[in-house]
């Protein structure tokens, strides 16, 4: 567990600075801690700016950054201190396992609140690259319009400890100067076309027919089919600028993005929590259900009358709610949720939501959860070892981190993770999309394709 300091240093003099740190270092070293986390409140800032500006002056391009729905708190955090990486069925454990042994060992002054990033791919055997875990050098935390600093360290080669970190702390204070100077600029997204996608509507509704039969016969109650299709443009696409046109356009969303170079970067605006554990809460959303928006206030009216009454959306619905609360409740917990669900409205499709809620009453690390919670019937389906031995044969393609999990730990193994839908793999010139459904007895194979077109068309209308 981190040890709180107050903070008594001058910022801006490097004598107060490394004499500060110095001390710390030294009760660091007694309490057997392997890094040092420093904290200081900021001004008014975007930390995504920040975030961007500081990985362009360090030529650090680990990144993770996620914006929760409005008013929510902003993340954004780069560099690195300590990093890993996993695969298999024990990937989960193995995090977690970098997670307590980092976050353990941190010496924080406060307001410092060093977090662990972790990502993960949507399964097992994915690459290890997909399966990772990382202790930022620089982290901003802003809510309710105040941010904060945490820089991390790692405490060998003590003698340059002070030296590093003061330089550290010094690129934080003139990226800060020269971005609070420079006016917001964000190039406009980029005219493109949804690409022609005859092969892959065959392949969907071909699948979408094989799991229908399936549902008849017995053998799944839900099945979620993906589709993806990659867009390559010459100049290749600014991450920056397609996370910002995110960020206007999908306000009560996730809007993430985590990576760990220019070219390789995996961002999105999600509508799904996974799961959010603080101050001995849990929350789990189930999301499933959907129609697309109206063009008029009266027909928008009608889909969302449609979507709140139609059996087979509820039903849907249903199978996630009792899969989370099933989950939970055998891990100890008594979940709480409204008997309806609400409608969760986006800017081009809706949803059927319910916000689910219990007590920890038992220390239990958050990653423990998302082990068991993973995958949800609202990204693969039910029952889920069945759901997920019939994806592996009906999509001929790999996720990566699509519909998988992806957020951050405390040192009390608290945190917050989204699932990573709506979402882009950016590598140079192409730009990977994915989309899915959820298929059940009443589903229409062309209606779910027209789905995927609109879940599609949503994230190509945001790349820069």
């Amino acid at each position: 567990m981190p040890v709180s300091l107050p903070p008594t240093f001058d910022l801006w003099s490097e004598h107060d600075f490394c004499t500060y740190v110095s001390g710390v270092i030294a009760a660091a070293q007694q309490a057997g801690c392997q890094f040092l986390s420093v904290g200081a409140a900021l001004p008014a800032i975007d930390p995504l700016r920040v975030m961007a500006a500081l990985m362009h002056a360090s030529g650090q391009t680990d990144h993770f950054y996620i914006e929760q729905p409005h008013p929510g708190e902003i993340v954004a955090a780069c560099g690195r201190v300590a990093a890993t990486v996993a695969t298999g069925e024990q990937r989960f454990q193995a995090l977690q396992g970098f997670s307590e042994q980092t976050l353990n060992h941190i010496w924080a002054a406060a307001p410092a609140e060093p977090r662990v990033f972790c990502q993960f791919a949507f399964r097992d055997a994915a690459t290890t690259a997909m399966n990772r875990a990382f202790l930022p050098r620089w982290q901003i935390i802003q809510r309710q319009g105040h941010a904060f600093l945490t820089l991390n360290g790692r405490l060998d080669g003590l003698s340059s400890s002070e030296v590093s970190l003061w330089q550290d702390w010094q690129l934080l204070w003139s990226t800060l100067a020269s971005v609070l100077e420079t006016p917001v600029s964000s190039p406009p997204p980029l005219a493109i076309a949804l690409p022609s996608l005859a092969e892959q509507s065959q392949s969907f509704i071909i699948g979408v027919n094989r799991a229908l039969k399936l549902l008849d016969e017995g053998l799944l109650e839900k099945l979620v089919l993906a589709c993806t299709t990659t867009i390559e443009h010459p100049t290749g696409f600014n991450w920056l600028g397609t996370l910002q046109n995110l960020r206007q356009q999908y306000r009560n969303c996730y809007v993430f993005s985590v990576g760990s170079n220019w070219q390789d970067v995996f961002l999105g605006a999600s509508p799904e929590r996974l799961v959010s554990i603080g101050d001995g809460l849990l929350w789990a959303d189930a999301l499933a259900g959907s129609r697309p928006r109206g063009q008029t206030d009266h027909e928008d009216q009608t889909l969302r009358h449609g979507l709140y009454h139609s059996p087979k959306e509820r039903h849907e619905h249903q199978v996630i709610v009792e899969f989370l609360c099933q989950t939970l409740d055998q891990m100890g917990m008594t979940c709480e949720f409204s008997t309806e669900p609400r409608i969760l409205e986006l800017s081009n499709i809706q949803h059927l939501q319910t916000l689910i809620q219990a007590r920890v009453c038992q220390p239990i690390h958050i990653l423990e959860i998302v082990a068991a919670l993973h995958p949800t019937p609202a990204v693969a389906g039910y029952p889920r070892a069945t759901a997920r031995y019939w994806l592996s044969h009906l999509e001929q393609f790999d996720r990566h981190g699509y519909a998988a999990p992806l957020g951050w730990v405390t040192p009390q193994g608290e945190g917050e993770f989204i699932v990573g839908i709506r979402s882009a793999h950016l590598q140079g010139q192409y730009a990977h999309l994915f989309a899915g459904a959820g298929i059940v007895k009443g589903s229409e194979p062309e209606r779910e394709w027209q789905e995927i077109l609109l879940k599609l068309q949503a994230m190509i209308s945001a790349l820069a």
